[in-house]
């Protein structure tokens, strides 16, 4: 394990980036080559197929068959469609065998009983014959003859592809798969080397094990150290500070990454450590402590990129001001519990002494009851999971809004139909309780108020969102059509997907609004699925 640790950064990510390349690869070129394989017979077969029923059809064949004898141009004709779908041959015979045209080379001896389905059922026939490189596709279609009140098989159309080429394209696909792979390869191992290499640069060349022991050798150094010693950022940002300066600071949480003027309530430190000057033995007094403060800036590039500062404890009551410091702040502490806890007992009493016993009981219990409310709401009267997970998400993003997310109390749905998926759901009610939400803080009042109300009473299931924001103005009538948005340009299109995806399920949206008081919003959706089938 050691071993494998102490492997070069530039192996690890090399050996990484090269194995991962070539199992996608691997799976890649092998899902392609299944892939085309497939399509390229698919494909060979549908053109085989089509080719002879287009044969079959054409006119100067089915003059050739009524005449009992091909036509001049008959052979012409059918090298042409030969060369066009690059057929290997084309075989053209009446119900006797008697050949009317063949062109192309023959692969493969022919079978009468090819032409068997084709002659006595009419059908059409899909065969391959051979092995190997002697495998031929051929696709039989009869010729069909109309006469006054009857039809008749006359003969058969074949056309015939050699697998053999088929094989060979397939072949050449794939080895111009596995070249681009290469190539992928190639640039796989020519980045990984190239960031191997970044990444030693910025690591001043060394391997990430031995980063790691040098980190755990400077965090020993600086805890076992009895002096102070704190750094901080070009911003102020404190990125190191041991144990001893925490001590000396009275700091007792981890404040690595906070502000140093957050963190130091002296002015007079903060200055100090906001300085980037040069400071030797500076004898400061901090919190009833005499220290001598040390700062050295450290230089990268001939630029500042922070300052590490040290402290010196000078104080020779360190431990009595310890003791009493203690003890202060337990004696704060217990000042703090005890006025929070007269604050509320005042609050109580004072109620309880102007006989507010109902006041009394909601200012105990007012948060029990709205999680009680939540509670009666979602699994008494709203039974739909889909609904639920929407409608508790929503309340999370109104409580980060500070808006007031009501829902209606009166509210009563039954588990939803099948066909009303969740995917609708979010698009429908998701869209519109979004625009609710944008409506009311778009609208500079002190109170933002968003209802919900849902009924599935009768034949409908019926949603109603309405908020107390600014309204919707005439000019702004037309929001369901898509592009169409009070919001700005590159907007509308929320509004307009909820009308699409009630098409789907066969409801309906409604809306009112009134400038300067608010919009309601109303969907009905049927039980039964009537559209969108």
């Amino acid at each position: 394990m050691n071993r494998l640790l102490k492997v070069p950064l530039q192996v690890k990510i090399l050996g990484l980036v090269i194995s991962l390349l070539l199992i996608v690869i691997g799976l890649l070129t092998w899902m392609f080559a299944y892939r085309e394989s497939k399509e390229d017979v698919e494909q060979a077969e549908d053109l085989a197929m089509q080719t002879a029923k287009t044969l079959s059809y054409m006119p100067v064949i089915q003059d050739s068959f009524k005449n009992e004898e091909p036509v001049e141009d008959l052979s012409v004709v059918t090298e042409q469609i030969r060369d066009q779908v690059d057929a290997s041959a084309v075989l053209i015979e009446n119900r006797e065998g008697q050949i009317f045209s063949f062109v192309g080379q023959a692969i493969g001896d022919g079978d009468p009983e090819d032409r068997y389905r084709a002659l006595v059922f009419g059908s059409n026939n899909l065969i391959h014959t051979g092995d190997g490189d002697e495998e031929v596709l051929k696709g039989i279609v009869p010729v069909m003859i109309r006469y006054d009140n009857y039809k008749k098989v006359e003969g058969t159309v074949t056309v015939e592809f050699d697998m053999k080429t088929i094989r060979s394209k397939i072949a050449y696909e794939i080895r111009t798969m596995l070249a681009l792979s290469g190539g992928v390869l190639i640039l796989g191992v020519f980045g990984s080397l190239f960031l191997a290499r970044s990444i030693r640069r910025d690591t001043l060349g060394l391997e990430p094990y031995q980063i790691s022991a040098l980190f755990r050798e400077r965090n020993a150094v600086l805890q076992s150290v009895k002096e102070g010693i704190l750094a901080i950022d070009t911003q102020g940002v404190i990125t190191m500070m041991n144990q001893s300066a925490r001590e000396l600071l009275d700091i007792k949480e981890n404040v690595e990454g906070e502000f140093v003027t957050e963190v130091i309530s002296s002015e007079k430190m903060a200055e100090m450590l906001a300085s980037s000057l040069h400071i030797s033995n500076i004898e400061l007094q901090y919190k009833e402590k005499t220290m001598i403060v040390n700062a050295q800036p450290v230089i990268e590039n001939n630029q500042k990129a922070g300052t590490v500062f040290s402290f010196r404890d000078r104080t020779e009551i360190k431990q009595m001001v310890d003791a009493l410091s203690e003890v202060q702040q337990y004696s704060q502490d217990l000042r703090a519990q005890t006025h929070e806890f007269k604050n509320k007992l005042h609050v109580l009493l004072g109620l309880l002494q102007l006989h507010k016993y109902e006041e009394a009981i909601t200012f105990l219990t007012e948060e029990s009851d709205l999680q009680e409310y939540h509670s009666t709401i979602f699994f008494q009267s709203i039974l739909d999971e889909k609904v639920q997970a929407i409608l508790l998400g929503k309340i999370a993003k109104a409580s980060e809004k500070k808006i007031d997310f009501q829902i209606d109390g009166e509210s009563s749905l039954s588990p939803l139909p099948v066909f009303i998926g969740l995917s609708p759901l979010i698009v429908i009610l998701g869209n519109l309780i979004d625009n609710a939400f944008e409506a009311v803080m778009d609208k500079n009042q002190k109170i933002k108020v968003v209802s919900f109300f849902v009924t599935d009473i009768g034949n409908d299931i019926i949603f109603e969102i309405a908020d107390n924001g600014k309204g919707i103005s005439e000019e702004e009538g037309r929001i369901l059509q898509k592009g169409v948005s009070s919001k700005g340009d590159h907007r509308g299109y929320g509004l307009a997907n909820v009308q699409e995806e009630l098409s789907l399920l066969g409801g309906t949206i409604e809306w009112d609004s009134k400038k300067g008081e608010g919009t309601v919003f109303t969907v009905i959706l049927p039980k039964s699925h009537t559209k969108g089938e």
